[in-house]
């Protein structure tokens, strides 16, 4: 085959799957990985099923790779011990072998909940402090580290995107604020593969009408969503999503809501920077 080529990680996940059909144009090609089977190669594809926990294979994946977008990793909240290997050994082997093997780009799928702990309506943007509502908040700021780092230090782009609730339409009061639909969320990921950045700190929502951040970055880079989770106000269970006080302060609903025991309070008045 040739033609550019995009490393797709996570490609047998939620996420994954939608790229898996949406992402690439004609004439690219798109290898693909998981840990977990994928199923047949189709037009344009190729498969490299493996754990990039594994230093070795992960150099062997990035060989001959243009760009690569990275959505593998454990998504929930987990014992360290769960987290370290897909989450932060996964990521470190990926960088590094994307410096050596030449990659230009990486498109880094990392989370809302690396800001979780603010007031729910606070309005952010990339340039505020995280404040991680989870153990698993805390492995996406480790991976925006090194997105950070190695556009610095190596020159290669970095597009961090931290998206908010992906699903086919917003099932919550919480996701009238932090949806995103499966086609703006293929836009995104196309910008981050197309735009001149160097490194970029993004929101991964659509154009919400009660937006909890200022996504203007992304927009100027070329982002240009087309859905508004307000749209499905009225379909929305008002009792749906996660319960309680803490989960409907904090901008990380369940997530933040999970284990608590700090000073709901304090964190009500502890606004942005």
């Amino acid at each position: 085959m040739s033609g550019p080529r995009i490393l797709l990680t996570g490609a047998a996940g939620g996420i994954g799957t939608l790229l898996r059909r949406t992402l690439a144009r004609k004439g690219e090609i798109l290898r693909l990985n998981d840990i977990a089977p994928m199923g047949a190669a189709g037009p344009g594809e190729e498969m490299m099923q493996g754990d990039l926990a594994d230093a070795d294979f992960t150099h062997a994946l990035c060989r001959d790779v243009d760009a690569i977008v990275h959505m593998a990793g454990n998504r929930k909240e987990s014992p360290w011990e769960r987290l370290i290997g897909p989450n932060l050994i996964a990521a470190t082997n990926l960088w590094e072998a994307a410096r050596v093997n030449g990659v230009k780009r990486i498109v880094f799928g990392s989370s809302n909940h690396v800001v979780g702990m603010y007031p729910a309506g606070e309005i952010l943007d990339e340039r505020d402090l995280p404040r991680p509502d989870s153990r698993y908040a805390v492995t996406k700021i480790f991976v925006e580290g090194l997105g950070s780092l190695y556009a610095d230090k190596y020159g290669i782009k970095g597009f961090l995107i931290r998206i908010g609730s992906y699903e086919p339409k917003p099932s919550s009061l919480r996701a009238l604020s932090t949806w995103i639909s499966p086609r703006d969320l293929t836009a995104i990921v196309r910008v981050g593969l197309d735009a001149d950045y160097h490194c970029e700190t993004v929101f991964g929502i659509s154009r919400n009408t009660r937006a909890w951040c200022d996504n203007a970055r992304a927009i100027a880079l070329g982002y240009d969503p087309q859905d508004d989770a307000e749209d499905y106000l009225a379909e929305i269970d008002p009792e749906a999503g996660p319960a309680g006080m803490v989960a409907a302060s904090l901008q990380g609903g369940g997530s933040a809501a999970k284990e608590f025991a700090g000073d709901l309070d304090m964190l009500r008045r502890r606004g942005r920077r």
